[in-house]
């Protein structure tokens, strides 16, 4: 048994186990709070102010722009969530959270973290969405809107936990020198690659608002030499080439399945016969029970673009109708809950 489980949450957890508490309330009435409570501290600093050095609920409250006994229950709750620990009247980060929520961790997340503010919005158009079935196109947001730097630099915190990981996974052509990033964003998982493979160049096409942020990130760490952004929708913008490979990661579960080839047959023509096309994301076995995490995914995905899971299946078909030939795994397992493929242009 884990040591750090004080005496009541065993007792809670042996309730739950031996079906003698009701699992359904405690899904309903704790899950929203857990979820609003963290991405809200983040959102207003709280987690950037006890990261710095630990402080009272007085010097949170001033800082984030909230009144004091609401900043005690705020910190107060993140204690039990086990973020954040208290000492005398001082709360600092618990030291397992530094680890993630620690601005000075490069294994941060807390822009992601950020962005999940936004869920709470989306998550209130399920009943509709289920309904009639439109989900409601979360990259269609405005140029100006807010959330994209969030967004993107979020997801590049994700990225930054597997991309090194990824970048030894993917068997690139010899000597590859050109590489097509889809709808990449970011561009870490292009920049994990150009380092590992020497003459490598990478171009992201992705839209205007998220080309702009991925240029800043990719800027910053001193990689615009090697990993460039080209604006635009990638069902029409010129995706260059030839190409030696080409990654299409996280982006068909935004997809139709006549989406999904037609952006297929763009990057086979923008690839040289033999290249590589490398496609990262969730995929279902219909033989198999979901978990429940890939489960909450696909109606995620269904919510934000009406889009679905596919099946290893489905992606072998995907690709054939598109030029390639059958997808091969490539084990990554740092994403265990993803799975990397790659098939050759033919």
């Amino acid at each position: 048994m884990r040591t750090w489980l004080r005496g009541d949450d065993l007792l809670e957890r042996a309730a739950i186990r031996l079906n003698l508490a009701p699992l359904p309330v405690g899904l309903t009435f704790f899950g929203m709070p857990a979820a609003r409570t963290l991405s809200l501290a983040q959102k207003l600093g709280v987690l950037g102010a006890v990261a710095r050095s630990p402080a009272t609920a007085e010097e949170v409250a001033g800082a984030a722009g909230i009144r004091p006994p609401g900043a005690r229950m705020l910190l107060e709750a993140l204690c039990g969530m086990g973020l954040l620990r208290r000492r005398g009247d001082r709360f600092g980060l618990a030291r397992r959270a530094r680890r993630w929520l620690s601005p000075e961790s490069p294994r941060y997340i807390g822009t992601f973290l950020e962005h999940t503010h936004d869920y709470w919005e989306w998550w209130g158009e399920l009943e509709r969405v289920l309904r009639e079935g439109r989900g409601f196109q979360i990259h269609a947001a405005a140029r100006d809107a807010p959330s994209w730097p969030v967004y993107i630099r979020g997801q590049y915190e994700l990225a930054r936990l597997s991309a090194d990981d990824v970048a030894r996974a993917l068997k690139l052509p010899p000597r590859p020198r050109s590489l097509l990033d889809v709808a990449g964003g970011h561009g870490w998982f292009a920049a994990a690659l150009c380092a590992r493979h020497e003459g490598l160049r990478a171009t992201v096409v992705d839209l205007a608002p998220s080309a702009a942020v991925g240029r800043q990130i990719i800027a910053e760490n001193g990689l615009s030499e090697r990993v460039g952004h080209v604006e635009g929708d990638m069902f029409a913008v010129d995706l260059g080439g030839p190409h030696d490979a080409a990654l299409c990661f996280d982006i068909i579960h935004h997809l139709s399945p006549e989406q999904v080839v037609l952006l297929f047959g763009r990057v086979r023509r923008a690839l040289r016969p033999g290249a590589t096309l490398a496609v990262l994301d969730m995929f279902r076995d219909p033989g198999r029970r979901p978990r429940a995490s890939a489960s909450f995914f696909r109606l995620f995905f269904h919510l934000t673009s009406g889009a679905d899971i596919y099946s290893r299946e489905q992606l072998a078909e995907f690709l054939a109708q598109a030029g390639f030939g059958a997808p091969r795994r490539r084990r990554v397992r740092s994403i265990p809950d993803q799975a990397l493929y790659q098939a050759e242009a033919i």
